[in-house]
């Protein structure tokens, strides 16, 4: 048996529709229980019975919801399934259960609320899930792509702080600046010296060959 698709439609490890689609509805279940007791406390008189019926439908619910959309996604194994597609599948997926369980629990007169009440709602929740899955790889991408900065690195970089958070090469850059500056400057000094020893040479010889000199 194929694997079930998860809700990004790509393949988990081996685990069968059956099982995926109970352990969903266990969890619909545990929600609408914890819901049903919160709820019957405050409108039945019999709070126990109002969390289990709560409790079993949600069960309900869940099962065939993911069960239908498991086996609608493993069909289309084989092809790229587009994030509308995936919106699509999960609302017909929500009607079809919503539709089911409500003519068994409620009567014939509640498949038509049933069913466009739960297809929208699955609809909806798929294209949350779409939404937070999209900014979660662009957030990934973006991280790979650019290497993470310190906080005084995103301060400098806005245009009211006066400062600049230099970069390596940037640095490096700066102190070949300065060091040619420095070369530059020593050079000028050593011209000026061997000048200024120059003309004193020159003055001390020019003493030596003067009449003066001589006496």
């Amino acid at each position: 048996m194929k694997s079930t698709p998860t809700l990004d439609g790509s393949q988990p490890p081996p685990l069968s529709v059956v099982q995926s689609a109970l352990t969903a509805g266990a969890l619909s279940g545990a929600s609408g229980l914890v819901f049903g007791s919160v709820a019957g406390i405050i409108r039945s008189p019999h709070p126990i019975i109002f969390a289990v019926a709560a409790g079993a439908q949600w069960f309900a619910l869940g099962t065939t919801f993911w069960g239908t959309r498991a086996v609608i996604l493993d069909s289309r194994s084989n092809q790229e399934i587009s994030p509308r597609q995936k919106i699509y599948i999960s609302g017909i997926s929500g009607g079809l259960s919503g539709g089911a369980v409500a003519a068994l629990t409620r009567g014939r007169s509640n498949i038509i609320p049933g069913t466009i009440v739960f297809s929208i709602l699955g609809s909806l929740g798929q294209a949350t899930h779409n939404s937070f899955d999209a900014s979660h790889t662009q957030a990934l991408a973006s991280s790979t792509a650019e290497p993470p900065t310190s906080l005084l690195q995103r301060l400098a970089s806005k245009k009211w702080i006066p400062m600049k958070v230099l970069t390596d090469e940037e640095y490096e850059s700066m102190l070949s600046e300065k060091l040619l500056t420095v070369e530059a400057e020593m050079a000028v000094i050593d011209e000026e010296i061997g000048r200024l020893r120059d003309e004193g040479k020159r003055g001390v010889s020019a003493d030596a060959e003067s009449p003066a000199g001589k006496n």
